[in-house]
């Protein structure tokens, strides 16, 4: 039977592999922002310079500051590409 049938025993295999999930961390010890897909299988919580442990930014939280210079950022929230035209 093709895959979206209506066969109720069919098992999908397809894990979406394709699906990424991108979060903004911070490199405590290097003092700057890393951006890292959290699905990748290489993905360990660790920056890639120096192996030290990433700290997630919440986006609910404000203001976000600089790890390098303290202050703080300005941040907007855009809408899709779809709604500004």
């Amino acid at each position: 039977m093709p895959l979206g049938s209506s066969d109720l025993d069919q098992t999908l295999t397809d894990v979406n592999a394709d699906y990424s999930e991108y979060r903004l961390f911070i490199c405590e010890e290097e003092s700057k922002f890393v951006h890292a897909d959290i699905h990748n299988m290489g993905f360990e919580g660790k920056c890639p310079s120096d192996g030290s442990k990433l700290v997630e930014i919440d986006p609910e939280i404000s203001p976000i500051k600089c790890p390098r210079c303290n202050n703080d950022l300005v941040a907007k929230v855009s809408s899709p590409l779809e709604e500004q035209t």
